[in-house]
């Protein structure tokens, strides 16, 4: 198979980028096109923020993609096209490679919910109805997606990397450096801290890596440490499995039923304590392969709990990981299960 690969590959914790190296070990002969911008333009942000206000523009390249993808498609027959995101890619080129190469098969792939403007762009509002197939880990957007124009929508679950997300042998260093009773790795949501406000009010220690507007609560009490700095690379994964108890929270702006983190911290052998949703429930088993909680009271609950019975928690770990690797959770599965999802359709 021959591949065209597209998307934002910066940073060794870019999911993007993890994507790609699956479709790398899948490919007999794969290119890649970077949509990269660094840093991102002035430009870009007034465009983004018109766009938000409903006016038709168009977001600018970042890095000569769209060029870049035609230049490829008349040089080599691609079996398939994989956009990762693509909001930059306009439906000129897709056009242009359904002109010059009608066999190849163009796929979108998004973690993020399509459905909602503050992830799209106008020229990805216009090549919808251009892909072949939109894949998406948001179970509940497939038909507003179809009221935009998708003909061919596929589901998958949240997926990770295994040659990133797996358990290490973690030093007395990192230990200290990362570890903590209970620990949350993102951005600062208002929900989220009310969460982990009612844990330290009532004596739990959590740790926190993620955005500058965490930082206002970073002398609150003495029960919450909030460092200064987001975790990138391999730090992002020691810390997961660090922390006696991983939070796993739902990001409220895109409605998520599950998130990359539902997958990432079991992989790295982290213990996973997540907002209960049905998803997740069937992905992990509820108190055998993770743990779910539905009020602050029971997350409470549920943190001493764990906190005091290790062994109990140690067995969930291993239930955890062993569900990751037994289910296919990682991004190579995933993109196979894609991959026979089409060849399934175009039979069909």
């Amino acid at each position: 198979m021959r591949i065209l690969s597209v998307g934002t590959y910066k940073g060794l914790s870019n999911t993007c980028l993890h994507r790609h190296w699956a479709l790398s070990q899948i490919a007999d002969e794969i290119d890649a096109v970077d949509t990269a911008m660094n840093p991102f333009s002035f430009k870009s942000r007034i465009v983004y923020h018109l766009f938000l206000h409903n006016m038709k523009i168009r977001m600018p390249e970042n890095n000569d993609e769209n060029n870049k993808i035609k230049k490829n498609i008349i040089q080599k027959k691609y079996d398939l096209l994989w956009i990762d995101k693509g909001v930059t890619i306009f439906p000129e080129t897709l056009l242009y490679v359904k002109e010059k190469s009608p066999n190849t098969t163009i796929i979108s792939y998004s973690p993020d919910n399509m459905a909602l403007r503050h992830n799209q762009s106008q020229q990805y509002l216009e090549c919808i109805p251009l892909y072949d197939y939109i894949v998406t880990n948001k179970s509940y957007i497939i038909d507003d997606m179809k009221r935009l124009g998708a003909s061919n929508m596929i589901f998958v679950n949240n997926s990770y990397e295994p040659t990133f997300h797996y358990q290490r042998v973690l030093s007395d260093v990192d230990k200290n450096e990362f570890g903590s009773d209970v620990g949350f790795i993102g951005v600062f949501e208002k929900e989220r801290w009310e969460s982990i406000l009612y844990l330290v009010d009532h004596g739990i220690h959590v740790k926190i890596f993620g955005d500058k507007k965490w930082q206002k609560y970073k002398k609150y009490n003495k029960f919450i440490t909030v460092e200064n700095h987001e975790l990138m690379g391999e730090d992002y994964c020691k810390a997961l499995e660090a922390f006696k108890i991983a939070l796993c929270f739902l990001r409220k702006k895109n409605y998520d039923t599950q998130t990359t983190r539902t997958v990432e911290i079991p992989a790295c052998g982290g213990f996973l304590l997540a907002e209960r949703t049905e998803e997740q429930k069937k992905m992990f088993k509820e108190n055998e392969e993770a743990v779910y909680f539905s009020s602050n009271a029971e997350l409470l609950h549920k943190c001493i709990y764990y906190l005091g019975h290790e062994s109990e928690r140690k067995k969930i770990v291993e239930a955890g990981h062993n569900r990751c690797i037994t289910s296919g959770y990682s991004n190579i599965e995933m993109i196979k299960k894609v991959l026979e999802k089409v060849r399934k359709y175009s039979n069909e």
